[in-house]
């Protein structure tokens, strides 16, 4: 299977990213050139994609993201993905929650 090739804007600057994508005989490689993808980091434009964002592809290639999709379906990146995404919505709940007990704490202390 021939690479698939997307192109992503980065959030805070003008720049445009190059995402690759290859099956390999160990699984899915997944590149980016954004700083985080180029020291091995996990980035924000993969897991995006992964989990079928397309917002930030400066234009979107309907059938190279179904491809991707094809490709990844059932594989151990795309499940560490999936538990990526519910641990950060834990994290960000946790968070609230602890948020909600100061604010009931202080409410309490000032009588």
């Amino acid at each position: 299977m021939s690479a698939l090739v997307f192109s992503v804007r980065a959030a805070d600057s003008a720049d445009v990213h190059r995402m690759e994508a290859t099956h390999t005989g160990r699984g899915v490689r997944f590149t980016c050139t954004c700083p985080d993808g180029s020291e091995g980091r996990h980035c924000e434009h993969r897991i995006a994609l992964l989990l079928g964002d397309a917002s930030a592809l400066v234009e979107v290639d309907q059938e190279a993201v179904d491809a991707l999709a094809t490709m990844t379906k059932g594989s151990p990146l795309l499940q560490a993905v999936h538990r990526l995404a519910q641990a950060e919505a834990a994290a960000a709940e946790a968070q609230l929650d602890l948020e909600r007990a100061k604010q009931v704490i202080a409410t309490i202390l000032m009588g």
